[in-house]
């Protein structure tokens, strides 16, 4: 059977890229990559852009373009020729398009990652090949859910902390509903490459890391026992890309977390206190931490995730997550090589980095 073209939305955002690398790198497939912009010319320079944060020479450059669009806008603000593009062409959606700022305003919030989602469905039922949409969600559509929270489920009487999780998790009831080949996806917190420790952006997990480092969370808004879970970005992608394609698995939801091998906050700050040889923290009742505020009710999580259906699936193809502790150094590493991100390095780059630290440390 010959597969159309894949769609793919959020191509600049750290998950949609590592997909994107991961696609051309396959080199099986078209890709086209809606992005933001106001005609097709800034459309290429982004992906130029996306492009050149990756690699210096792009494998299967040929079977990659980008297409202007806009979530936020009826159609996705596609041109009528965009449109038939990619009926005519693509069978295969993946979209990772999202806002993920915590403190945004619920109309924002829901206007990027609930609507934009269903102008995403409508966009695959204009395609007469459709096979697959893949959904990024987050697992904490689970919110303040207080227990384990299963892949199959989704409304269970939870609050939320903020309009993101409020808002991914509408976008979940939608995409649940529309009666498409849909596959949701749920990572948990996002952090760097298992293998290089690379990652296009040091924001959720490195902000605190980072201030910590510093000697500037002496004092730490938190509950030790809080749970953090935390999977690498090779592991999300790569199972986003096996998802595109794996049979049978229509319909279905799969948890991409840490689970069962989920540390602790206490646990993260005390690789972090060896790591940066500060002091230990004292553990202070939940309240304001600056920059860090957003991020403030996720120091106390009580939500364990489930992830049976993702591990059976995904670790038969060797696609496996490594728990935090095993990654903590060399995340860490790539972190002050690269200044916590002010000294971008290329993707293809990452690996040299981690040898040239491992070099230095012998």
């Amino acid at each position: 059977m010959t597969q159309g073209a894949i769609v793919l939305t959020g191509g600049s955002g750290v998950v949609g890229m590592e997909v994107l690398a991961r696609l051309l790198e396959r080199g099986e497939d078209d890709v086209i990559v809606l992005l933001r912009a106001a005609d097709a010319d800034e459309a290429d320079r982004r992906l130029h852009t996306i492009l050149g944060r990756l690699w210096r020479t792009v494998p299967a450059r040929d079977r990659v373009r980008a297409m202007p669009a806009d979530v936020t806008t009826p159609r996705l603000g596609l041109s009528a020729g965009d449109r038939h593009e990619i009926a005519a062409t693509a069978d295969r959606i993946v979209h990772c398009a999202a806002a993920v700022g915590f403190d945004q305003p619920l109309p924002d919030a829901l206007a990027i990652n609930a609507l934009g989602t269903q102008r995403v469905l409508e966009l695959g039922r204009d395609m007469p090949e459709l096979r697959r949409i893949v959904h990024v969600s987050t697992a904490f559509v689970s919110g303040r859910y207080d227990g384990c929270f299963h892949e199959t489920q989704l409304i269970a009487g939870q609050g939320f902390r903020n309009t993101y999780e409020q808002s991914k998790h509408l976008a979940e009831r939608l995409v649940s509903s529309s009666e498409l080949p849909v596959v949701i996806a749920r990572p948990s917190i996002v952090v760097g490459s298992a293998d290089t420790g690379w990652t296009p952006a040091f924001s959720a997990l490195y902000l605190p890391l980072r201030a910590f480092a510093r000697g500037l969370l002496d004092r730490v808004p938190a509950d030790p026992a809080g749970i953090v879970d935390a999977v690498p970005l090779d592991y999300v992608a790569a199972s986003l890309v096996h998802l595109l394609d794996a049979p049978g698995i229509e319909g279905r939801t799969f948890n991409l977390v840490a689970g069962d091998r989920a540390a602790t906050v206490g646990d993260v700050l005390g690789l972090a206190q060896t790591r940066f040889q500060q002091p230990e923290p004292t553990f202070a009742p939940l309240r304001r931490a600056g920059k860090a505020d957003a991020l403030v009710p996720y120091f106390d999580v009580r939500t364990t995730f489930d992830d049976r259906q993702a591990r059976e699936l995904l670790e038969a193809q060797g696609i496996v997550a490594a728990p935090l502790d095993a990654l903590f150094e060399r995340l860490m590493d790539y972190a002050e090589a690269t200044r916590w991100g002010r000294v971008p390095a290329l993707r293809e780059d990452a690996g040299a980095i981690g040898a040239e630290i491992g070099l230095a440390a012998a």
